[in-house]
């Protein structure tokens, strides 16, 4: 799309020409990638592809929205660096209508590098590879989440013996299922907060009661992404022994007595409310806090880089080591790339569907939803049941070189023949509590937490994997 919309000169001249950099390398990188070698690797037309980067650039205000099915994969930030280039070529930022930029009204929270020693932050795992999840560039510093699994059954670099878990359910929600009960086995101490019972809180030492909503005091800023309204969400009551997150992790600190143990959640949210000028207890009055927003904020300040500008060819990735210029790169497993594996695992897995009554993991227990939903589908092209002599509604078998789980088959044309698409998340509350039928019908006993992983973030591949499906 890049490159068409470079070549039929559809971009805005005038914002790439003021606003960017790099135009020249991003216009020469962009050369071979026609939508005939798009077409190839995706399977869509190539005279789609120039229908799509045309309706893009020339219907100005527009947005482009991606979810996680875009960074769940070994190149996840040329992706998105991909995506928002596209924006910025086309003008399409901070505009009316258009992929607009928070207003900043609320400060993050704050920082724990000056708190912690530094030989803390040089254990976090993975962050000396992957810089902008764990290094210091990092915006939310996280550890390389297969390291640290790999470090609870391994102990290398150094043994992880216990963990707590506020509303998770890995052993649902990562990769190699079977490798995450391996790893959480192996752990001195399992600590779960959580509002039902899950299979992961199962396997925990101690199971804490989360607070719902209502018990909760907390500022939210909307949206998620692009904070431009502030509310205050305030407790109403409070059922039994119920604590909300971060009263845990106070009292924890203070028991341990770690640095900054002394600013309490009151104090945090006070200081992210800062530049509005207002405290917690001021903005429950209030309610809510909604400025007028302000466009075109990047004419005053320009934008947060070194050069102010959209940074189409990236100098700061490239000091880090990185591509600085957005580029493919084939899975590593795929029927490309792997064309013997494909000989028997003939399908492209995508894994992670959503459904309205679900979100991740929670809410089988609710018995309205279940009914609405009662069983865990996959979606396959009327050509490939015919195939296998798989008829709607009948159980059915969806195997990768990791595994196989059951899920009931849902014959759609709305999906590609070479495709099969699976639910995320599903576990059986009502089933026995050892398990909860965790390994039933889990689609990530399916996938893979194997590198490569995305060089900057660590990201790794679940979509696009390889399976088979048969008839149960």
């Amino acid at each position: 799309m890049i490159h068409v919309i470079i070549n039929e000169e559809l971009y805005d001249k005038e914002f790439v020409d003021q606003c960017t950099v790099g135009f020249s390398e991003l216009k020469q990188h962009v050369a071979a990638c026609t939508p005939q070698w798009a077409a190839d690797i995706t399977w869509i037309p190539a005279a789609d592809i120039v229908q799509a980067a045309r309706t893009y650039a020339q219907n100005k205000p527009a947005i482009l929205e991606w979810g996680v099915s875009i960074e769940q994969n070994s190149n996840s930030l040329q992706t998105v660096r991909a995506i928002a280039i596209l924006r910025a070529l086309t003008g399409n930022i901070d505009l009316p209508g258009s992929d607009i930029l928070g207003m900043n009204i609320l400060r993050a929270y704050p920082v724990l590098r000056d708190k912690l020693p530094k030989a803390m932050l040089k254990k976090r795992l993975g962050a000396d590879t992957y810089k902008l999840l764990g290094g210091f560039r990092a915006v939310m510093p996280s550890a390389h989440i297969p390291a640290v699994f790999r470090a609870m059954r391994t102990g290398e670099p150094y043994c992880i013996r216990g963990l707590l878990i506020f509303g998770g359910n890995p052993l649902l929600t990562v990769a190699n299922s079977k490798e995450v009960y391996e790893s959480l086995k192996k752990l001195d101490l399992l600590v779960v907060a959580d509002l039902f019972m899950t299979p992961t809180a199962a396997m925990a030492d101690y199971v804490l009661p989360a607070a719902f909503w209502p018990e909760v005091e907390q500022i939210i800023g909307y949206p998620l992404a692009a904070e431009n309204m502030v509310m205050a969400q305030q407790k109403l009551t409070q059922r039994g022994e119920c604590r909300q997150d971060e009263w845990m992790m106070d009292e924890l600190s203070k028991r341990l007595n770690l640095p900054g143990s002394e600013e309490s959640l009151q104090y945090v949210m006070n200081y992210q409310l800062e530049p509005l000028g207002v405290t917690y207890q001021e903005l429950k009055e209030k309610g809510f806090i909604y400025p007028p927003h302000e466009y075109k904020k990047y004419e005053k300040n320009g934008f947060r880089t070194p050069s102010k500008k959209v940074e189409l060819y990236c100098k700061s990735l490239e000091r880090m080591g990185y591509d600085p210029l957005p580029g493919y790169k084939e899975p590593a497993e795929s029927p490309l790339q792997t064309s013997e594996l494909a000989k028997q695992f003939p399908y492209v897995l995508t894994t992670g569907s959503r459904r309205k009554e679900f979100f991740h993991s929670e809410q089988r227990q609710i018995p309205s939803l279940r009914k609405r939903r009662p069983d865990p589908q996959v979606e396959l092209h009327p050509d490939v049941a015919n195939a296998h002599g798989i008829k709607d509604g009948a159980w059915v078998i969806i195997s990768s070189p990791r595994g196989s789980i059951r899920m009931k088959a849902r014959i759609t044309a709305d999906i590609n023949p070479k495709v099969i698409n699976i639910e995320h998340g599903w576990w059986f509350p009502e089933k026995a509590a050892s398990d909860y039928g965790v390994w039933e019908s889990n689609a990530n006993i399916l996938t893979s937490n194997a590198p490569p992983y995305d060089p900057a973030f660590g990201s790794y591949q679940l979509r696009g994997l390889l399976c088979k499906v048969e008839p149960e």
